[in-house]
């Protein structure tokens, strides 16, 4: 009996020694991608400023040499507050206002300006959305950044009250 415990507990050690890096490794190719040197930043809107806050110190570490923001109808463009530098800023109102119209707009800033590589920065809660509409639209190589949201309840919110500075 102590023999056939044993095994037991050794093929259930195996497992999991195959299994969690197995998932572990799958979950890194999927769901992370380390930003690289890209051609724009694209922010998406919406009501957190996690996305904001990220895209601009991404900025600042200078992955890319544009920065886009994709504006909720409260809020308007203004570079000044941004402080970047050299930086070229964009920003623009998706119609319709949703993440297929967002889609839509980024593939056309897309073609205009030549981007083959962008980082994308999105709320996480928007994350699998962004991806699969982007996806459909942009024709390169799109790298995802996912801002937490402010906290546990902006998580179950789905958004945060708080704004972009602008």
């Amino acid at each position: 009996m102590a023999g056939l415990r044993s095994r037991r507990s050794g093929f259930v050690a195996a497992i999991v020694l195959v299994v969690v890096p197995a998932f572990i490794a799958l979950t890194l190719r999927l769901f992370v991608n380390a930003p690289v040197r890209s051609d724009a930043i694209v922010v998406l809107g919406g009501n957190g400023a996690g996305p904001f806050d990220v895209g601009v110190t991404l900025a600042k570490e200078r992955y890319a040499p544009a920065i886009v923001f994709s504006l909720v109808p409260a809020y308007s463009c203004e570079p000044s507050v941004l402080h970047l530098g050299s930086e070229r800023i964009l920003c623009f109102r998706a119609d319709p206002q949703t993440t297929q119209g967002e889609a839509r707009s980024i593939a056309q800033l897309a073609a205009v300006h030549h981007w083959h590589r962008i980082i994308v920065v999105m709320p996480t809660t928007r994350a699998t959305r962004a991806r699969l509409r982007i996806g459909r639209c942009y024709p390169g190589q799109m790298l995802e950044v996912a801002a937490p949201p402010a906290g546990f309840w902006a998580w179950c919110a789905g958004s945060s009250t708080s704004g972009p500075p602008w």
